[in-house]
Parts: C-alpha cells; structure tokens; sequence
C-alpha cells in the first residue's frame, strides 16, 4: 500500500510540474501588434507584426475613394460586385481568396493559413431573401497575433445559432452599417448584439467622398456611449490592449 500510494503521489507531482512548464511556456508567448487601416467602403489594410498584409474588398474609383497605395500580400473577396473585388492595380503578386465563385452563385469554401494568418469564411447572403434580391456573401475571419478580426462583408440579415457559434468570440468586428444594399444602422446594432465583439469598426456608409447614398454613422451611434473618433484611418491594436468593455471605434479614411 505504501508503495502504491507512494507512486501516486509521485505521478500527481509529476504532472504538477508538467502543468507549471505549460502555463509559463504558454504566459512567454507574447502577440505583436497588428495594424488595421481603413481605406473606405468595406476595404481595409490588416497588418501583422511580422509585415504579412491582407487588404479586404479592394474597392475601385467608382466608390468615390481614392486606390489604396499599398502591394498586399493577400486580397481578401466578400462578394462578386465591382465595389468589392477590383484587383486589377495589383496585378499578380497577391494571393487573390474569394468568398464566392467568380460568377458569385456558389461559395467558395476557405481555410488556409499564409504567413502566420489563418484565414476562412462563413455562408451568408447579402439581403433577407436568401440571395434572391442581391445574391451571396461570405464573411471572413482573419486570425492573428492572439486577435480574431472579423470582416462581415455585405451582410444584408441578421445572423443565425448556427453562424453566431461558428464565429464564436471576437476581437475585432467590421460591421457594415449603411442600409440600402445592407444591414442599415439599427439591424447592425442589433447584429452587434448577437455578436458582441470587443470593438466594431463601422464601414460601409455614407461618408463625403462615397458616391452611394447610404446612412451615415450619426444613426449607428445616436443611442450609444461607447463610442470613440479614432481621428485618422489607422487602428493598432495587440491581445494586451483590448478594452474591457466593448467599444465602438470611428475611423477616417483619409
């Protein structure tokens, strides 16, 4: 007996010292910062620390915005209209994922890793109609640094149990909130809701560049305290630095 009680008690110290080597390897991992700029529309600049960029819905002149100035290395496609998927300034060099086949009536299926960013999508449509009106979306989740960035796309509809759990718990929400083609202001507070990020970033909504005639952000913002004007178009952030209560975070795009 006292041996095998003996053997025990080594076995649980054993695996007491197992449990301290991974709690102190896992608490030295330290996240870079990553960089998130806004370049109008639904596109956005997200950048690691090691320097891998991901530019989202690329958006063209027609948008009333100017052509971001930057060469990424990825070039991430919601949906197939031409506010969303200009990629011809960047000729061959970024790897192009779409969320839709190039004729936009079927999804594309995404999960892949490129450079320490872990990449995929979620099924949605882009009205109430179940795609009939506007077609499909996809929504993208971007994962890196220890943050999980999640980019809605064209939503045009509240979400379902099934992709709310899908999408599970985020850092980072980029939120369509202008009407018209997607979810207006008050159905995005509401998809705030059953999301609750962090922080959202508003996009997609009426600014004095855009030649679309959406909502701005004053009806997004009008009932809520928990707002900040970042002032700029960049964004910052790390794992460390999260707010403790969810934020909602204006950004220019100039």
């Amino acid at each position: 007996m006292k041996k095998t009680a003996y053997r025990a008690q080594g076995g649980f110290a054993l695996a007491n010292i197992l449990l301290f080597l991974f709690v102190a390897c896992w608490s030295s991992l330290s996240f870079g910062d990553v960089t998130l700029k806004w370049y109008g529309h639904a596109c956005f600049l997200i950048e690691s620390s090691q320097g891998t960029k991901i530019l989202t819905d690329p958006l063209g002149e027609e948008t009333g915005y100017p052509l971001p100035e930057v060469m990424p290395d990825v070039i991430t496609i919601s949906h197939e209209h031409f506010d969303h998927n200009y990629v011809r300034p960047y000729r061959n060099k970024p790897k192009v994922i779409r969320g839709l086949t190039t004729d936009g009536r079927d999804w594309e299926k995404v999960e892949e890793t490129i450079k320490g960013v872990a990449i995929s999508n979620v099924f949605t449509y882009h009205d109430k109609k179940r795609g009939k009106k506007d077609g499909l979306n996809a929504i993208f989740i971007f994962q890196l640094e220890g943050l999980k960035i999640v980019h809605l796309g064209d939503l045009g509809h509240l979400l379902d149990e099934e992709q709310i759990k899908t999408l599970g718990e985020i850092d980072v929400l980029l939120i369509p909130i202008g009407g018209i083609v997607t979810i207006d202001p008050y159905e995005a507070s509401e998809v705030l809701e059953q999301l609750k990020p962090k922080i959202a970033i508003p996009m997609h909504y009426k600014t004095p560049d855009s030649t679309f005639n959406f909502y701005s952000t004053k009806y997004f913002i009008q009932d809520k305290t928990n707002v900040r004007k970042q002032g700029g178009n960049t964004l910052r952030l790390s794992k460390d630095n999260l707010p403790d209560k969810p934020e909602i975070v204006i950004l220019d795009y100039k």
